[in-house]
């Protein structure tokens, strides 16, 4: 199992601290769910690189920076109190650098917080939606600004970010949400409007001689189902790889996404259905034995190298594709 991008990079400054400015490194140790000690240089020699020392013991992550130091050869006190910190660290005592700590801990995050505040990349990487002002008017002009709607939606957050110009704009049609989901899956996307398929009438809306609905040319009808053309649309996906072909099962979590996405920005008035295609260089040839096969989804009966891409999989949205496995 791949490991959380937030472990990987706290892992990264650990092994190479050098590459990440101070503000950086503060929010990645920060991030972690470590507790964060920020430690100032004690002597006199000037630091290579403003983090050039990150450790890790204890569920503690110990950061040392230059980041608006107050001790130390850059600190903004008088060279009398890094004099002290250094008798005292040759005297294997740490007391008088730890509580001097406690204040550059203080004026760093102060600084880091100060340096964000124009900056809406780091806003939205590091912060949390429940303090972060800019995220909330964000999700505001997308219309999730309301509490639970981002939870309701079965959508992302980050999701919701990202795509806020599309749900913020009051007309929707195709040509945005087939831009909004080839970025999101990352496959080629394509959409077909205006889908006909037959819609059932009631018995007791059809038209019944002597009855109800028999009026000519007003609400009469011959037959018990309309051709409706306005209220659905297709999603075609493809052609893919074998690869993304399967991982675009009815029962995936990816296909469900895909459909809350999709849901979300076409609304309850419109239905649709999904279609994948895929190549026809990856259709494979089906085995008896072998437990990958499933018969209606990835089973082909053929003897020789496809022809055209396989187009046959469509997927119509059900309860399952409602189920949160999240």
């Amino acid at each position: 199992m791949a490991r959380e991008p937030k472990f990987e990079l706290i892992d990264l400054l650990e092994r190479e601290p050098n590459r990440f400015d101070p503000v950086t490194a503060l929010r990645v140790a920060q991030y972690s769910g470590e507790e964060t000690q920020i430690q100032s240089h004690v002597g006199v020699s000037l630091g290579v690189f403003p983090v050039d020392n990150v450790t890790r013991e204890q569920d503690t992550v110990r950061l040392r920076t230059t980041l608006a130091a107050i001790s130390g050869p850059t600190g903004t006190l008088p060279p009398a109190y890094n004099e002290i910190a250094i008798k005292e660290r040759r005297n294997r005592s740490h007391a008088f650098s730890a509580f001097i700590d406690l204040f550059n801990a203080r004026l760093a995050t102060l600084f880091a917080d100060a340096s964000e505040k124009y900056r809406f990349a780091r806003l939205l990487r590091w912060r949390g939606s429940g303090k972060n002002a800019f995220i909330t008017a964000i999700l505001s002009l997308a219309g999730f600004g309301t509490a639970r709607l981002v939870e309701e939606s079965r959508v992302d957050q980050d999701v919701l970010l990202r795509y806020s110009g599309f749900f913020a704009s009051r007309v929707r049609n195709g040509a945005n949400l087939q831009a909004l989901l080839a970025d999101f899956s990352g496959l080629p996307i394509r959409i077909e409007q205006f889908r006909q398929r037959w819609l059932a009438v009631s018995t007791q809306e059809q038209t019944r001689p002597g009855k109800a609905n028999c009026r000519l040319g007003v609400d009469s009808m011959a037959g018990s189902a309309i051709l409706d053309r306005s209220s659905s649309f297709r999603v075609v996906i493809g052609p893919v790889g074998y690869d993304d072909y399967l991982s675009l099962r009815p029962d995936s979590r990816r296909i469900r996404e895909l459909y809350a996405v999709t849901r979300l920005y076409a609304g309850d008035a419109l239905t649709f259905d999904f279609q994948v295609i895929l190549r026809k260089e990856d259709i494979p040839c089906s085995q008896l034995g072998n437990g990958t096969v499933r018969l209606g989804w990835n089973s082909w009966a053929r003897i020789a190298p496809a022809d055209r891409d396989s187009a046959d999989a469509i997927i119509i949205p059900g309860p399952a594709l409602l189920e949160d496995d999240r």
